[in-house]
């Protein structure tokens, strides 16, 4: 049975859900983020999910509450990162990406997985999936299709699209 970790680009994957849902993701639409790792793992060993998020004086205390809870889940491990006011005063993530890459790299380096599945359409995971794939690590890329980057869809070994027409529909766990 293949090894499995899931990384999982939260923001990237929560404007992915906004978009999909035409903005009532998360306040009035839940994800079953548990169910939807079962459905893209089925047949294979789970070994982990990394949960990448970041928050910052904005983020309410639901969202802490939920990244509490899922951090307690089986297989799930939350990292999170604070968001930085740039000069224009606006929010900004900082080190989430770099962060994911550098695991996928580091935890295939450790053989810790045969295939690395990355909830993201960015681009900027381009270089770790070539490393890893030169250590013959198979990298599949959920997104949907309309924030997944054109680059990032040709250096995947297989990609899996959310939308509602794609292979792996998102609304069955929404609720």
């Amino acid at each position: 049975m293949k090894r499995v970790i899931v990384f999982f680009d939260y923001s990237n994957f929560h404007q992915t859900l906004s978009k999909l849902t035409k903005g009532d993701f998360p306040d009035q639409i839940r994800f079953d983020f548990k169910g939807f790792v079962e459905t893209l793992t089925f047949g294979m060993d789970l070994i982990k999910v990394y949960f990448v998020c970041s928050s910052g004086p904005n983020s309410g205390p639901g969202q802490q509450r939920f990244f509490d809870w899922l951090d307690g889940q089986d297989f799930f491990y939350v990292k999170q990162f604070e968001r930085k006011t740039n000069n224009q005063g606006e929010q900004r993530e900082k080190q989430v990406d770099v962060y994911l890459a550098t695991q996928v790299v580091a935890l295939a380096y450790e053989n810790a997985y045969d295939i690395a599945i990355i909830v993201s359409g960015d681009e900027d995971y381009v270089p770790a999936i070539e490393i890893v794939q030169q250590k013959g690590k198979i990298v599949q890329v959920v997104s949907a299709s309309t924030i997944l980057s054109d680059v990032l869809r040709k250096k995947a070994d297989r990609v899996l699209l959310i939308d509602t027409d794609g292979e792996l529909n998102c609304d069955h766990f929404l609720s």
